[in-house]
C-alpha cells in the first residue's frame, strides 16, 4: 500500500507542478495558489463527506500546521518554477522535501532495513538525475529562485511531517482543515500585497478557459497527492512515503515528454532506472 500510494502521490504532485508552473507564467504564483486552494477546498469538502473525517485535538493542531506549510510550499514552488530553470529548482525542492522527513523518522526510532536505506539513497540520486537536464547553455538559478526552491522543500517536508502526526482514524479531516487554513492564509497574503501595491489588482481575473483548466488541474493534482500521501504514510513508514513522493519530477518529465514532445536525456533515463531499482528494494525490504 505504501509503495502504490507513495508513487500515486508522486505522479499527482508531478502533474500538478507541471500545469501549475504553466499557469504561474501568466498570473502571479500566489494568485494561482489561491484559486487552486479554493477549488481544492470544495474537493476536500466533497471527499471528506464521502469517505469520512474526524477531528481530535491533536489532529486539528497538526492539520493547521500542515495547512500553513502547504500555503508556503505551493506558493514558493510555483514561483521558483516560473523563475527557473526547472531542471535545477525542481530537484532541489524534491531532495529537501525528502531528506528532512527521513532524518526525523529515523531520529524518532523508525527501524529501516538495509534494503530500504539503500533504496532511499538511490531514489534521492534518481530525483536529481531525472529532474536535471544538462545543457551547454544552462544557467544557474538566481538567489531568489534558489531560496524559493528551498522554502518550497521545507514547506513540503512540513506537510509530510504534520500529516504523519494526525490520527490514523481521522479520515480526510486533515485534508479539509489544511485547505481551509491555506485559503485563509493565501487570501490574507493577497490582501497584504494589494494594500502595499499601487495599481495591481487584488487578484488577477481568470479570463480564458485554458488558464482556468490549468488551475483546476493543478488543484486536483495537489488534492489527490495529499490524499495518496495520507494513505501511504498511514500504511507504512513516513521515510518511505516521503521518499517515494519525492519522485514527483518523474511525473513532470513524462508529461513534458508526452505533451511538449521534450526529449528524455540519458541522465534522466538512468534516473528512472535507479528509481525503479529503489522501489524494488523497498518492496523487498
Amino acid at each position: 500500500m505504501t509503495i502504490i500510494f507513495g508513487l500515486l502521490s508522486a505522479f499527482s504532485y508531478g502533474y500538478a507542478d507541471f500545469v501549475g508552473a504553466l499557469a504561474a507564467k501568466r498570473i502571479r504564483a500566489v494568485a494561482v495558489t489561491a484559486y487552486s486552494f479554493s477549488f481544492g477546498l470544495v474537493l476536500a469538502v466533497i471527499l471528506s463527506s464521502i469517505f469520512g473525517a474526524s477531528y481530535s485535538q491533536s489532529t486539528v493542531v497538526a492539520s493547521i500546521l500542515a495547512g500553513v506549510c502547504s500555503a508556503i510550499a505551493i506558493t514558493f514552488l510555483y514561483a521558483a518554477l516560473a523563475l527557473g530553470p526547472i531542471s535545477i529548482v525542481s530537484p532541489l525542492t524534491a531532495v529537501v522535501s525528502a531528506v528532512i522527513p527521513v532524518v526525523v523518522d529515523v531520529a524518532l526510532g523508525a527501524n529501516l532495513s538495509a534494503f530500504v536505506l539503500v533504496a532511499v539513497g538511490l531514489i534521492l540520486v534518481a530525483v536529481v538525475l531525472v529532474a536535471f537536464v544538462p545543457s551547454p547553455n544552462l544557467q544557474l538559478p538566481t538567489l531568489r529562485a534558489t531560496l524559493y526552491s528551498i522554502g518550497a522543500g521545507l514547506g513540503f517536508a512540513g506537510i509530510f511531517l504534520f500529516l504523519d502526526f494526525t490520527d490514523s482514524d481521522s479520515g480526510l479531516g486533515p485534508l479539509l482543515i489544511m485547505r481551509m487554513v491555506g485559503v485563509v492564509l493565501l487570501f490574507g497574503l493577497l490582501l497584504a500585497f494589494y494594500k502595499k501595491s499601487s495599481g495591481e489588482p487584488f487578484i488577477e481575473k481568470v479570463t480564458d478557459l485554458k488558464l482556468a483548466g490549468l488551475i483546476l488541474l493543478a488543484s486536483t493534482g495537489d488534492i489527490m497527492g495529499n490524499v495518496a500521501f495520507l494513505i501511504a504514510t498511514r500504511a507504512g513508514d513516513l521515510a518511505v512515503a516521503a521518499v517515494l513522493t519525492s519522485l514527483y519530477p518523474v511525473g513532470t518529465i513524462l508529461l513534458a515528454r508526452i505533451f511538449l514532445k521534450e526529449r528524455v536525456a540519458k541522465s534522466q533515463s538512468l534516473g528512472i532506472v535507479l528509481a525503479l531499482i529503489g522501489v524494488a528494494l523497498i518492496a523487498a525490504g
